[in-house]
């Protein structure tokens, strides 16, 4: 079984996987919903004294702080499910006795893990978001508003973009990690409470790395660009520590 042939059979359990793809589906909907509500109540931003007697609009406020929880906690459970699912159903060893090379093994698993939590990061927030530009767009020029953004971040001296590629790099980082945790504990249970240790460690690593930016004198950018490629080859060292196990492993 090839590298490709892996990847494909990765995203059609995916899509198989009935429970959580029923429950982003209602995620999604309640998210388009709210979304939909809260553009109507900010169209009608004049008779916001009149909603806060409305019980609808109070009610609606504790589902929308509710529904950011449970997306949160949502994208945070499913990549150790993800990952898990292979061991906790011995479908990892089936495919290592039936002489699977681990290396593509591994690669395929990952790069299907990334692309479906993408798609699922899509759809759970970028679509709301779409949503909310698009009624922006009616109103205020679209241009002006990405300016207004990007002169926002200028003045705290942040580039736009570099804030967006931080956001994507720190995105990839927390999923190898989560990857990298559950493959050292095949799967187990504990494997959060080890994601939260390789984080904080992490987190001491890049915190005493960021002192040398910062005594060199580098500009905000020029920090962001250092944090991320200390980011970046974290990431990768987590990578080769999870291949490592993968390889090594008794399944």
């Amino acid at each position: 079984m090839t590298a490709t042939q892996i990847f494909k059979m990765e995203l059609f359990k995916y899509t198989k996987d009935r429970t959580y793809i029923i429950t982003t589906g209602i995620l999604a909907i309640i998210n388009i919903l709210l979304t939909v509500y809260f553009m109507n109540v900010f169209d009608n931003i004049n008779q916001v004294n009149r909603l806060e007697n409305d019980y609808l609009f109070g009610l609606m406020i504790i589902l929308l702080v509710f529904t950011i929880f449970a997306n949160m906690i949502f994208m945070f459970v499913y990549p150790f499910h993800l990952v898990s699912m292979d061991y906790k159903n011995n479908v990892m060893s089936m495919l290592v006795s039936s002489g699977v090379n681990r290396t593509q093994l591994f690669f395929a698993k990952l790069g299907a893990i990334f692309l479906w939590n993408i798609i699922l990061t899509l759809i759970l927030v970028f679509i709301p978001s779409a949503l909310i530009l698009f009624r922006f767009q009616q109103v205020v020029d679209i241009q002006t508003i990405l300016s207004g953004i990007s002169a926002g971040f200028n003045t705290v001296g942040f580039s736009f973009l570099g804030v967006i590629a931080s956001s994507f790099i720190s995105y990839i980082n927390s999923l190898v990690i989560i990857t990298t945790a559950t493959i050292m504990l095949k799967g187990s249970n504990l494997t959060i409470f080890l994601f939260m240790g390789l984080s904080m460690l992490q987190g001491v690593i890049t915190n005493t790395l960021s002192i040398i930016p910062t005594s060199l004198g580098f500009s905000m950018t020029g920090i962001l660009i250092m944090n991320n490629l200390i980011v970046v080859v974290i990431t990768l060292i987590f990578v080769l520590i999870s291949l490592h196990f993968m390889k090594t492993q008794n399944l």
